[in-house]
């Protein structure tokens, strides 16, 4: 959450600003974007998405493996691509335009080296190629990573040369073959690289430090492109390409540290291994901590300690299967999340008095620059505005941290259901259905006794005991209802209401967003079982689309005591269903979901058509409240654009469903400027890709055309896009945006 937005929900929580003035309050602060925020939004998107669709059309064509179509016009094809994408790349350079589109360029002809290299090898060879498809791959687009500069190729790079490694590891024996010393080579040289990658990564492209960007800041006089992004990048942390690096760095150490955990032979390797785990931990503090603030690389390091610790400790203390070693791992995780959660909140404080400070030297050098008695008042209102957003900085705690929280919380209730379930069964308590769900309820109001408790004493500690006890005793309810004479699915409805009962009563935003999941999940499954199950994507889209576009209009229905319990659980609702409706659509889509739920052989018919329509009614929905909220008129030139422009995705992505859901949930991050619901959309849309591949239901000819027509239509949108305003309504703003992509190309790439 940024910092317009913590000011705003500040001031909806302590009612400094009514809720009917919401909507007002939000575009006052900009978390609205602007009109040309969107041209520039899709200007990127279509032209990045089209573009990677037309790559893996031709590499699905390929894959298909036409048996009418000879060597040659494969070669001929794959090659022809290839050359044509190089040749606008150079016609490009030569005029020295469009920089992001000469990357894409490169980025695909690296896409279409792979599949020319996989054609040569599915055509000459026998067998599958190892490593040496990875490694020539990424030796012969290394020159266009260099000179591209791009992050995206770079990735790929950094992708291909781990796969390489990996590959060459497993057919190359060392140390007499040893299963120990090999798997100890392949993790230890992939942390290696990895970490070699993230320095590069912060020294290339997050290589200025917090006195640069200050000093910066207070040289320039004036407002510019240049001091602009210098300020954007104070806000907006490190790159996004950094982040992954760092998740690749973390996973890699972390596995090797807690590798040979159950090896009861030597003990110098664990030792050692551990030694090289206290480096990299000593390296990740100093570097995001004590020389720049970044809350979500000490997330990776703090969940980094919390594996290796809980890993060793259950080494021991699991060794006899007793369950006081279950009661001790549980108390353990609780207090070591909690503890961690405490930690960031006060990295995530530090670093938001960082940017207040760098944002007051940017007041200051404003006003030097301007007429002081036209800037005061609203210097003054700034001002207020990050006094209200300090004084909220404790309420205000980063995604990533409750995503840590929650699965801390999950893993400390195995560990004690563990432990009631060893006693119970010596009790034999477990023979007895009704006492199990009796339990669980006592579990359920004894969480829900110590969240209320927590409310008042602001204690994370009793806040992560609450929620383990909580989702403890969930667990013995859903046992207890499975092992019971209610007949099926009797027992999923009164675990769905129970369910949304607990979610309006236990003041766990975490719990909440659990239970949300936990509810759409029950909600999926009976439509399963009723034979509606194309109604699910379609309900799931209309539930997220109020939740997040239609909040402030919800909350006016509710009494103003109740508006800051309702704003959370709105919220953790409007998550919830986002991330169902993401992970159904690629359920459908996979084709796994097609056996009928009574336990019978008998097939489950899908209706794609009618799921895809009712998908496309709800995008259509959105559509329309986003354009309300801007005062666009749907019988507009503007309205009728958009809507057309949605029917027709939802017409082309008939086949390839997940796009469209995908699409949409950007779309409503966008419209909302939630940043963690965009990092999932386009997580999802990365994902999709793959299992889009994969899946089976269709073939691989069929994938190849729908994704040549989703690219084509969307490029078309964008050159549709961009006559339509860059001649008509927004002038300026399609001017301003061919002026600034002249700019960076006479400058520098982008990182």
């Amino acid at each position: 959450m940024n910092q317009p937005q913590r000011t705003t929900e500040h001031s909806l929580k302590h009612d400094t600003s009514p809720i009917e003035r919401a909507d007002d309050t939000a575009a006052h602060f900009d978390i609205y974007p602007t009109k040309q925020t969107w041209l520039a939004f899709f200007d990127k998107a279509l032209l990045v998405i089209g573009s990677v669709a037309l790559a893996l059309a031709l590499v699905f064509f390929i894959a298909y493996n036409w048996l009418d179509m000879g060597k040659m016009g494969k070669f001929a094809l794959v090659e022809g691509a290839l050359f044509i994408t190089i040749t606008l790349y150079v016609g490009l350079c030569v005029r020295r335009q469009f920089l992001l589109i000469r990357q894409l360029l490169l980025l695909i002809a690296s896409i279409i080296t792979g599949s020319l290299l996989a054609l040569f090898g599915q055509t000459y060879q026998t067998g599958a190629d190892t490593w040496q498809l990875f490694f020539v791959w990424a030796l012969l687009i290394t020159p266009w990573a260099v000179i591209a500069r791009f992050p995206a190729l770079w990735l790929l790079w950094l992708g291909l040369l781990n796969a390489c490694l990996l590959s060459y590891l497993d057919v190359t024996g060392f140390l007499l073959n040893d299963n120990i010393y090999q798997g100890v080579i392949e993790i230890g040289a992939l942390a290696v690289i990895n970490f070699v990658a993230l320095n590069l990564w912060l020294f290339f492209i997050d290589h200025k430090s917090p006195s640069q960007i200050t000093s910066a800041n207070a040289d320039i006089d004036t407002p510019s492109p240049t001091a602009a992004h210098t300020q954007n990048q104070t806000r907006a942390g490190l790159h996004w390409s950094t982040y992954v690096v760092g998740l690749l760095s973390t996973y890699a150490i972390t596995h090797l540290a807690i590798f040979t955990i159950f090896d009861n032979g030597n003990f110098t390797i664990p030792i050692v291994l551990l030694s090289l785990w206290v480096i990299w931990f000593g390296f990740m503090v100093w570097r995001f901590y004590q020389y720049r603030v970044d809350v979500l690389m000490l997330t990776y390091v703090s969940g980094s300690i919390i594996i290796v610790v809980m890993f060793w400790a259950g080494r021991f203390l699991l060794e006899n299967t007793n369950s006081s070693g279950f009661l001790v791992l549980a108390l353990l995780l609780v207090g070591m999340s909690s503890a961690t959660v405490v930690w960031l909140r006060k990295a995530a404080r530090l670093s938001h008095k960082r940017t207040a400070t760098s944002d007051m030297v940017n007041e200051s050098v404003e006003v030097n620059a301007t007429d002081r008695s036209a800037i005061d008042g609203s210097a003054a209102d700034k001002n207020g505005e990050t006094s209200l957003s300090n004084s909220n900085d404790q309420e205000d705690t980063p995604w990533f941290v409750h995503v840590l929280f929650g699965f801390s919380g999950l893993l400390a209730s195995l560990f004690f259901i563990g432990f009631l379930t060893l006693i119970l069964e010596s009790t034999g308590a477990l023979d007895n259905a009704m006492m199990i769900g009796m339990i669980g309820l006592l579990l359920n109001a004894c969480g829900f006794l110590l969240f209320k408790y927590e409310h008042r004493r602001h204690s994370m500690f009793l806040s992560s005991l609450a929620f383990m006890i909580s989702v403890a005793g969930q667990s013995y309810v859903v046992y207890s209802l499975i092992e019971s004479s209610i007949s099926h699915p009797l027992n999923v409805w009164v675990f769905l209401l129970l369910q949304s009962a607990l979610i309006f009563i236990v003041p766990s935003f975490m719990y909440r967003l659990i239970g949300s999941l936990v509810v759409f999940g029950c909600m999926v499954f009976l439509l399963g079982y009723y034979a509606l199950p194309e109604i699910s994507l379609g309900l799931l889209a209309l539930i997220a689309i109020v939740s997040h576009l239609q909040r402030y209009r919800l909350l006016r229905r509710i009494s103003a005591r109740w508006h800051l319990a309702s704003s959370e659980v709105i919220k953790a609702i409007g998550y919830a269903s986002a991330l169902m409706l993401l992970c159904i659509s690629v359920y459908f889509i996979v084709d796994e979901y097609r056996y009928g739920f009574d336990n019978n052989d008998e097939l489950f018919r899908y209706h794609y058509y009618w799921e895809q329509g009712l998908l496309t009614l709800a995008s259509l929905y959105a559509a329309y409240l986003i354009l309300k909220r801007y005062r666009v008129q749907w019988h507009s030139a503007v309205g009728l654009m958009t809507g057309s422009a949605v029917i027709v995705l939802g017409i082309v992505s008939t086949y390839v469903t997940g796009l469209l859901a995908t699409s949409l949930i950007i779309i409503i991050a966008m419209a909302n400027s939630k940043r963690t619901l965009l990092g999932i959309g386009v997580f999802a849309l990365v994902c999709y890709v793959f299992w889009y591949y994969y899946q089976l239901n269709t073939s691989l000819l069929v994938k190849s055309v729908s994704v040549l027509v989703v690219g084509i239509v969307l490029l078309l949108l964008r050159w549709i896009l961009i006559k339509r305003y860059s001649a008509h309504d927004l002038p300026a703003s399609g001017a301003r945006i061919q002026h600034n992509a002249s700019q960076v190309d006479s400058e520098e790439p982008l990182s």
